[in-house]
C-alpha cells in the first residue's frame, strides 16, 4: 500500500524541516510526501525545497487557507491511503506501518486512529493521555456522539485514511476557518463502518501554535463555528435521525453559546434557535478547574465574563485563585 502524507504549510518555516525528518523516518517504505505552500512569508517554501526528490513534491499556491492547501494535496496525491499532517506536527517512525498492520487485522476496515499527544517543544514532553475515542468502533455514528458528549477528539494526523472514503465525503470546506478538522473527519467517518484503533501509532501535536484569542473569536471564526455546527447536524441527522443524536447536535450549539458569551449575540441567537428546534441540551457551561468556584457563586454568565477578562488581559487564573 502506497501513502501519501499531505502537508499545507504556511510560515512553518522554524518547524517545517523537523515535520518532514518525521516523515521520511517512516519505516513504512512506500510513502509519498505532497507540500503544498500557502502563500508563506518567511522561507517554508525555501526549506521544504530542499527536501524536493521523487518521494518528496513541493509545490506553492496564493495564500487561500490551510483547507484549500489538503485540496490542492489530495488532487496531486497517487497513494492508496492518505495521511494528513500540518507542518509543525510530527508522526513517531512506525504510525504508518503501526497502523497499516492493524487495518490488515480488520478485514474490510479502511480507516485508523492512533494514539497521539501534545508538545510543546520536543514530543517525548507530554504523556499520552488516553480518551473513551481510543479504542475500535463498529458504529460511526456513535463514535461521533461519544466524542461530542465528552469534548474530545482525535486531532487529524490521528488518522490513516483510506482515498476512497475522502472522495466519497468530499473536499475540505474551504469557507470554515475554525474547527475544519472537525467538520471533515466528521464526514469521512459516515463513510465507513469500522473505526480501527492502533495504540502501537503515535502522533504528536505541536501545542501553542494557535490563533490568538480575538481572532478565534473574530465574527468569521464565530460564524465558522456556527457552519461546523449546520454541518454536524445535516449529516449526522441524514445518517440517522433520533432522540440520542439530535440532543448531540443540540449540545454543539449550546456549547457554542457557551464559549462565545457574550459576544456575538446574533450568531448565539441562530444557535439558541438550533437548539429548542433539536428539543433541547444537556450540555452543561465548561469552565477551567480555576474558574469552577466562581461559576458556582456566580452562575456562568458572570464566571465568562470574568474568565475572559482574566485571560484578554494576560493574568493567570490559577494564581489569582491561589492555585498552583
Amino acid at each position: 500500500m502506497k501513502v501519501s502524507v499531505l502537508i499545507p504549510a504556511y510560515n512553518a518555516a522554524p518547524y517545517i524541516e523537523q515535520t518532514l525528518d518525521s516523515v521520511l523516518a517512516q519505516t513504512w517504505p512506500h510513502v509519498e510526501v505532497v507540500v503544498v505552500d500557502d502563500g508563506s512569508r518567511d522561507d517554508t517554501l525555501a526549506k521544504a525545497r530542499r527536501y524536493a526528490s521523487e518521494k518528496v513534491q513541493v509545490v506553492s499556491q496564493a495564500n487561500a487557507g490551510a483547507s484549500a492547501a489538503r485540496n490542492r494535496a489530495f488532487a496531486l496525491a497517487t497513494g492508496d491511503y492518505i495521511q494528513y499532517l500540518d507542518a509543525d506536527d510530527l508522526l513517531h517512525p512506525d504510525k504508518i506501518r503501526a497502523q497499516l498492520a492493524c487495518l490488515q487485522q480488520h478485514p474490510g476496515a479502511q480507516l485508523a486512529a492512533s494514539a497521539w499527544a501534545m508538545f510543546y517543544h520536543e514530543p517525548d514532553e507530554q504523556a499520552l493521555r488516553p480518551t473513551v475515542l481510543w479504542q475500535d468502533y463498529t458504529d460511526p455514528v456513535q463514535w461521533l456522539v461519544t466524542a461530542w458528549e465528552n469534548g474530545v477528539w482525535m486531532q487529524p494526523s490521528a488518522w490513516l485514511t483510506h482515498r476512497a472514503l475522502i472522495e466519497a465525503a468530499g473536499p475540505w470546506d474551504e469557507a470554515i476557518s475554525l474547527h475544519d478538522d472537525g467538520e471533515f473527519f466528521s464526514r469521512v467517518l459516515l463513510q465507513t463502518q469500522n473505526i480501527v484503533f492502533c495504540p502501537a501509532a503515535k502522533s504528536f501535536y505541536r501545542k501553542g501554535l494557535s490563533d490568538s484569542l480575538s481572532s478565534i473569536r473574530s465574527e468569521k471564526a464565530t460564524r465558522s463555528h456556527l457552519a461546523v455546527c449546520q454541518s454536524y447536524e445535516a449529516h449526522l441527522l441524514a445518517a440517522r435521525n433520533t432522540p440520542q443524536t439530535r440532543l448531540a447536535c443540540a449540545n454543539n450549539y449550546q456549547r457554542l453559546i457557551y464559549e462565545y458569551y457574550p459576544q456575538h449575540a446574533e450568531v448565539r441567537r441562530l444557535a439558541a434557535a438550533r437548539v429548542q428546534a433539536l428539543g433541547g441540551s444537556t450540555a452543561a457551561p465548561f469552565t477551567t478547574p480555576a474558574f469552577r468556584l466562581v461559576n458556582k457563586l456566580l452562575g456562568w454568565q458572570l464566571s465568562k465574563r470574568l474568565q475572559d477578562f482574566v485571560y484578554t488581559h494576560n493574568l493567570n487564573p490559577a494564581a489569582w485563585l491561589g492555585r498552583r
